[in-house]
């Protein structure tokens, strides 16, 4: 659920066919695993121990 959703909002502009291409941009992964996360902790039945171990590091 987590992966699913970081990659979907990561790659959400992209277009590997173009050219060029446009790749995703590497620099919103902290904002993609935030909303990743946000969403799997709106679902009601979904324990703390699914989504607290995500943790970004970096820049």
């Amino acid at each position: 659920m987590v992966l699913d959703k970081f990659y979907e909002h990561l790659f959400k502009n992209c277009d590997a066919a173009s050219n060029p291409p446009v790749l995703p941009d590497l620099s919103k992964a902290a904002e993609a695993l935030h909303i990743a996360v946000a969403e799997l902790r709106k679902q009601p039945d979904v324990s703390f121990m699914r989504w607290v171990p995500f943790v970004h590091y970096g820049l």
